[in-house]
């Protein structure tokens, strides 16, 4: 499951071909959409929603609220450089079959304003789905309109093997542990049911 470096097309035929593999494979339909060229980043999030902001999003992109009970990690680039050749995207075969070869570049290398940019979109993301105790937005940045932020997807489950996930390689970045980092995912849950 995932995304290819087959899942890239070029035309109709390539089009065709890759739905009715995924389509043939999966039994529902398939989802196209544009192939967004840039850097792909991984936000890390901790906690729950507080307040209003649980339930919507102000009026007011600025407001701090918007990402009130939230922990953000620095965000990590995975830098497709040197795999352009090959794999354009941050693939299965990458994460697993060449996982020694990537360098990720935690914190990635982004101005404030960006950080602060994907960490709002996190927590709106974050909100929208319902998203509780953890989880990791991985975002794409279109070379070709300013470093747009583009949400790929919401990933309400993220791995934590410990030095290769990316979560768990995002929080080490701010001098969180392994062990730390499951603790506070167990504490952001226990203090939801009311047990701490």
């Amino acid at each position: 499951m995932g995304v290819s470096g087959k899942s890239i097309v070029h035309n109709e035929d390539e089009l065709r071909e890759q739905l009715s593999i995924t389509i043939g494979r999966y039994q529902q339909p398939a989802l196209v959409e544009k192939y967004i060229e840039g850097r792909e980043v991984t936000v890390g999030v901790v906690g729950n929603l507080v307040g209003p902001v649980a339930r919507r999003l102000p009026d007011d992109d600025e407001a701090p609220r918007v990402q009130a009970g939230l922990r953000f990690f620095p965000p990590m680039e995975i830098n497709l450089k040197p795999f352009e050749g090959t794999d354009v995207v941050y693939s299965n075969r990458l994460k697993v079959a060449l996982a020694d070869q990537l360098e990720y570049l935690c914190p990635a290398p982004l101005d404030d304003d960006m950080v602060d940019e994907l960490n709002w979109l996190a927590a709106a993301v974050f909100r929208v789905t319902g998203a509780l105790d953890v989880s990791r937005v991985d975002f794409r940045l279109d070379q070709h309109d300013d470093w747009k932020p583009y949400i790929l997807e919401i990933n309400p489950l993220p791995g934590l093997s410990p030095g290769i996930s990316d979560l768990v390689i995002e929080a080490a970045a701010e001098g969180v542990g392994h062990t730390h980092l499951v603790n506070m995912i167990l504490d952001t849950a226990m203090k939801r049911y009311g047990m701490i």
